[in-house]
């Protein structure tokens, strides 16, 4: 049976862990400079015990780590009791959500409007990033993440991958008709991979019962979590009714969309109307 733990306690773990790792540092140094031991920092990090104030912030001071990055881990320490992690920045919530990707067993992907980030190829990734406020500097550093992120779907350990399409997303011709014939090509090719299932529900099908964009992980050891996004803050829900509700939702989803292989024919002919356009 898994074992439900707060999403932030979990974020924050993978954060340690991480920054004691660019460090170079192994558990028995930092252990030894906190002065406990082995055995607590590797529960710290595995999310099996509170990392509490004064613990987080003498590692931070091992790990070297100050100023804006500081200050947002200490901040999440002082929320990580609170249910469910919403109204992230969107700054914070996209490294967190892939750290749950890189952990998980499998993923459930809708996406409404604009195809999944670990879809994406580099044309169409430049051509969402482009619509964003942040300046090119930022820019750079987001299309660079998004397709960082994509690894997860072609590691030794891959998790199963599901994502359920709009047609709005294979319509919308982010960076003109050439690039959107290159991603739903890319979009075939990757549904021909074991653990990538792709589905489409087409207008023809009508109205359906639409939550916005989310994504469904579930992991080997651990209580599943359902992240949400919005136009600047995203979501991490951990309650367990919250995740049977969206487990509802995504059965729903699955029953209105197109199977596989008629989703795969849709996707091809989707490609030829832009060849057309």
């Amino acid at each position: 049976m898994s074992e439900r733990l707060p999403a932030r306690m979990r974020a924050l773990a993978t954060e340690l862990t991480a920054l004691r790792e660019k460090a170079g540092l192994t558990t028995r140094q930092a252990a030894a400079r906190l002065g406990t031991s082995i055995a607590t920092l590797n529960r710290i990090e595995n999310a099996k015990r509170m990392a509490g104030v004064a613990n987080v912030s003498a590692l931070l001071a091992i790990y070297g780590v100050t100023g804006p990055e500081r200050k947002r881990i200490m901040e999440m320490v002082e929320e990580v009791n609170a249910p469910g992690w919403l109204g992230v920045p969107l700054t914070r919530g996209r490294p967190a959500l892939a750290n749950f990707e890189e952990e998980a067993s499998s993923i459930l992907n809708f996406a409404p409007s604009t195809l999944p980030g670990l879809l994406q190829t580099p044309a169409y990734v430049q051509a969402i990033t482009a619509t964003s406020e942040f300046p090119q500097p930022r820019h750079d550093a987001l299309v660079a993440a998004r397709l960082a992120r994509q690894q997860v779907l072609a590691k030794l350990l891959a998790p199963d991958y599901l994502a359920i399409l709009d047609e709005a997303t294979l319509r919308r011709a982010y960076g003109g008709s050439a690039a959107m014939v290159e991603q739903i090509h890319w979009l075939i090719e990757l549904a021909k991979r074991p653990n990538i299932t792709i589905h489409v529900i087409p207008f023809r099908h009508g109205g359906y019962r639409n939550p916005g964009y989310f994504s469904l992980l579930q992991f080997p050891r651990s209580s599943p979590i359902v992240y949400t996004e919005l136009d600047r803050t995203a979501g991490f829900h951990d309650d367990p009714a919250d995740i049977e509700s969206f487990r509802g939702v995504a059965a729903t989803l699955v029953k209105v969309a197109l199977g596989s292989t008629d989703s795969v024919n849709f996707m091809a002919r989707m490609a030829a109307d832009h060849e057309r356009g």
